[in-house]
């Protein structure tokens, strides 16, 4: 008997809308005392590229907006919502899901932009009276910095009195109608005092102010006047903060946001550090995952964009596997046969782990169905709450039915929960998250497929490396120059200063000619490399009951860095430091067959084996550029290698061939 249906209430808008975060936040409110689910879509240019840190503002247009909407399947997405909902949906009468909310049997309240319309639809609905307060909001650049203060603002809605909301900008006419309803008094939350002033008949209360705040100091204000409603933490830019409001609003995440983002992250420390496992957000830059692991903390990255947070509750079943696993695999006569002929062994780990990066999971099981690769799949617990129609059940379908059961591997990637640099985390914290995180892998992956590795961001601590100004990679010559350190400043001045300066006209000059693909910034971790694997995070690693993990240790030696009972860790042998981020990664054909040839060229077993930073790839607008080469590179490692020599396996394969090799190597010693 199919179990009812709950309630969920759908807010659409354009991204550019003028209220929209001031109508969102006191409609998920209103959701939240009904008893009612809520989720909101944004209509927005998307490029549907990888973005990996930085200032938002600065970016190309639709770079930081999150994935294509026809790549992305927001549609679908929306659509199997109402496989565990009931949508109630109102807002934009342009929004591009209104034909899905239809085609769901959808109920359609109202099609308006205006706010009372909406409000008054809403509140009707959800069988709950009309706030006689509003909340006055400002969404438009605020201060000397051009802070856009409104969508952190949004857990003043869920204390105190109920309240309505609106923008400061909406005019005489917008507070009538609120009036209408029955709103009797209008309270500013940090308005400029000029556009305050300005308001319709004025202001029965004004609450802060943006003057000389930055995005680290005002947001961290905020978050800890509110430390008592909230249990998690959601990190990034205005535009992140208000797509992801349901998330926000429903594991009551405060929102904090600097530039650098470690600046708020140093502002309110004890906030993160009590608070849930993960924090939610996007990265400035790499040094958040060091910071956030100081304090005990993964970041799950998202983007402004689907998955939509509602479809946490939608259950996909995944099937059992049809056999046992160890039917997929080689039997130990063969792999001491291949230590006998001093075989190579190799494989190719995906890193997906992200929500941001969900998308990517039907392209990389394509590619491994269409080429019958061996790889590993790098996930975390979020991907397997958000995966609903994602693809995930083909991993226990047999390759003849179109799956990749035997071929692709789950292995869970960090904390299990995000992303942090483990060497950092306080004592105890990772063996925590981990236990955490396998409990719920059981209780939604079948048994045949449960992750029995682990992959590390950082599992080894960064030692002192001299890097080279020129240096090649990927047979070209690159020459690094030293990017400027960010600064928490408005859009305009980075665009003023860049545009009377000599050295980004030099750099104009460059860009967009032949002569870029020969430069590239000084890496933040290019002067650092990992040292000695950590014991304690091994150990740690190894008590959350995973038979292996990779490490970042003694990359390039195919030989075991840490041992317990049958327990053992993996260097990776190929592919490059990455620089922006603490890992190596392969980036073309060449970082494989280059790898290749030293394995061979040494006349002993052992393996190859790398990382693939799938989002780089298999996002859907990267996809469009990058996806041959991703091909390429699959394609080279199934059929062998160049030479046809490597034997390509998952990477627990490799894990039981490492074992073997690391026993002869002591009975060597001991004899």
């Amino acid at each position: 008997m199919r179990s009812k249906r709950l309630p969920l209430l759908l807010y659409l808008a354009s991204a550019r809308e003028a209220h929209h975060t001031a109508v969102a936040p006191a409609l998920a409110a209103g959701a939240e005392r009904a008893g009612w689910a809520f989720e909101l879509y944004y209509d927005d240019l998307r490029g549907g590229r990888h973005f990996g840190g930085g200032d938002p503002d600065t970016a190309a247009h639709g770079q930081a907006a999150g994935s294509l909407v026809a790549g992305g399947r927001h549609v679908d997405q929306l659509l199997w919502l109402a496989t565990a909902y009931e949508l109630f949906a109102l807002g934009d009468p342009d929004s591009i899901l209104w034909p899905a909310v239809e085609a769901a049997g959808g109920e359609a309240l109202v099609r308006s932009l205006d706010p009372a319309e909406v409000f008054a639809a809403a509140f009707d609905r959800l069988g709950q009276p009309l706030p006689s307060t509003a909340l006055v909001l400002d969404a438009s650049p605020q201060g000397n910095l051009k802070l856009v203060v409104a969508p952190y603002l949004y857990p003043a809605f869920f204390v105190g009195e109920p309240a309505l909301g609106m923008d400061v900008r909406g005019g005489e006419h917008v507070r009538r109608d609120l009036e209408r309803l029955g709103v009797e008094e209008f309270r500013g939350l940090y308005l400029e005092p000029a556009r305050a002033a300005q308001f319709s008949d004025g202001l029965d209360w004004l609450d802060g102010d943006a003057a000389g705040k930055t995005y680290a100091s005002l947001t961290a204000s905020v978050a800890n006047r509110h430390a008592a409603w909230g249990r998690g933490v959601l990190l990034g830019d205005p535009d992140l903060v208000a797509a992801q409001l349901p998330k926000a609003c429903r594991l009551r995440l405060l929102p904090l946001y600097g530039r650098p983002q470690t600046a708020a992250l140093e502002r309110a420390t004890e906030l993160v550090a009590n608070g849930e496992e993960p924090v939610y957000g996007r990265q400035y830059d790499d040094q958040d995952f060091f910071t956030l692991a100081r304090l005990g903390r993964g970041l799950q990255v998202v983007d402004p964009t689907p998955p939509l947070d509602a479809a946490h509750r939608v259950r996909e079943r995944i099937p059992d596997p049809p056999r046992p696993l160890w039917d997929t695999e080689p039997g130990d006569a063969q792999l001491e046969e291949w230590a006998n002929e001093g075989t190579v062994l190799v494989t190719l780990l995906f890193w997906s782990g992200m929500l941001r990066e969900l998308d990517c999971l039907p392209r990389l099981i394509d590619l491994v169905a269409a080429t019958g690769l061996r790889g590993g799949l790098v996930i975390t617990t979020a991907t397997i709450e958000y995966a609903a129609g994602s693809s995930l059940p083909l991993l226990a379908v047999p390759p003849e039915r179109g799956g990749v059961f035997g071929l692709l591997e789950p292995l869970l990637g960090c904390t299990g929960h995000g992303v942090a640099a483990e060497t950092l985390l306080p004592a105890g914290s990772l063996a925590s998250s981990l236990r955490s995180a396998q409990s719920t892998s059981a209780d939604r992956l079948p048994a045949g497929i449960a992750p029995r590795g682990w992959w590390p961001l950082l599992d080894a601590p960064l030692v002192a490396h001299r890097s080279r100004r020129i240096e090649w990679r990927s047979r070209r010559p690159i020459v690094r120059f030293t990017a400027r350190a960010p600064l928490e400043r408005s859009r305009d001045d980075v665009l003023a200063h860049a545009s009377g300066d000599l050295r980004s006209r030099v750099g104009r000059a460059v860009r967009g000619s032949k002569l870029e693909m020969f430069f590239e910034a000084r890496r933040p971790f290019d002067d650092s490399r990992p040292g000695s694997i950590d014991e304690a995070v091994a150990e740690a690693v190894c008590a959350a009951g995973f038979s292996y993990m990779w490490s970042k240790a003694s990359f390039g030696r195919p030989r075991v860095v840490f041992r317990r009972g049958e327990f053992v860790a993996l260097p990776f042998t190929a592919g490059n430091w990455d620089g922006w981020s603490p890992f190596y990664t392969a980036a073309a054909p060449v970082d494989v067959t280059s790898a290749e040839r030293r394995l061979l060229r040494a006349g002993r077993p052992g393996w190859l084996a790398t990382t693939i930073d799938s989002p780089l790839w298999t996002l859907p607008g990267e996809l469009l550029e990058h996806g041959t080469g991703l091909f390429r590179i699959a394609e080279l490692v199934a059929r062998g290698g160049r030479t046809g020599r490597l034997i390509n396996v998952t990477p627990h394969v490799v894990a039981r061939y490492a074992r073997l090799l690391d026993e002869r190597r002591l009975e060597r010693r001991d004899g």
